[in-house]
């Protein structure tokens, strides 16, 4: 390199070249470690499932039931749906996927105090009651009761929240009554 010019600018090319090549293969390896934990992190994010909801949204309050049998609660309005695994028409939230689950349910009715008042409903997984949610003391025209609990459900579990005959709840937009539900892990 020292004697020849033409050869001394080959060789610097090539050392240039190598560097270039190793910084190259460098980048690519990091880059390829990135795209492996961004495609991880998506993947967890697929997986994760959380819905939140209320009976509706009305400016007045509204009631459901007393009914004549138990009947699946449908809860309308929507605060959260990640995964979109809630379904209104029906009331059921189905597990995308296997995992511990936290779930909660509240309940609330409002009704004259020369009127029964009753607020009792059930959390269910696949039609079998979990946890029940009862409060019928008639000393008052208010009722309400909360449960939360942690479950391990399978994928394709169903979720959801009976009302129990004879009962009712009652809901507007200030969201007395509402179901929600997480994957934990």
């Amino acid at each position: 390199c020292s004697n020849d010019q033409a050869a001394c600018g080959c060789c610097l090319m090539q050392k240039q070249m190598a560097r270039m090549e190793q910084f190259f293969n460098m980048t690519t390896i990091e880059i390829s470690q990135q795209l492996m934990n961004s495609k991880m992190t998506l993947n967890n994010i697929k997986n994760r499932s959380a819905f939140s909801v209320a009976l509706n949204n009305e400016k007045t309050l509204t009631c459901f039931g007393p009914v004549a049998d138990d009947r699946r609660v449908p809860y309308k309005h929507i605060f959260l749906n990640l995964g979109d695994s809630y379904n209104a028409q029906t009331g059921i939230f189905t597990a995308p996927s296997s995992g511990v689950y936290s779930l909660a349910a509240t309940v609330y009715s409002l009704s004259p105090v020369d009127l029964p008042q009753a607020t009792c409903a059930q959390l269910q997984v696949n039609g079998v009651a979990v946890a029940t949610l009862v409060e019928k003391n008639g000393l008052d025209s208010e009722d309400s009761s909360t449960v939360v609990i942690a479950r391990h459900l399978k994928a394709g579990d169903q979720v959801s929240v009976i009302l129990l005959k004879g009962c009712n709840i009652c809901d507007d937009a200030t969201h007395y009554n509402t179901f929600t539900g997480f994957l934990l892990y």
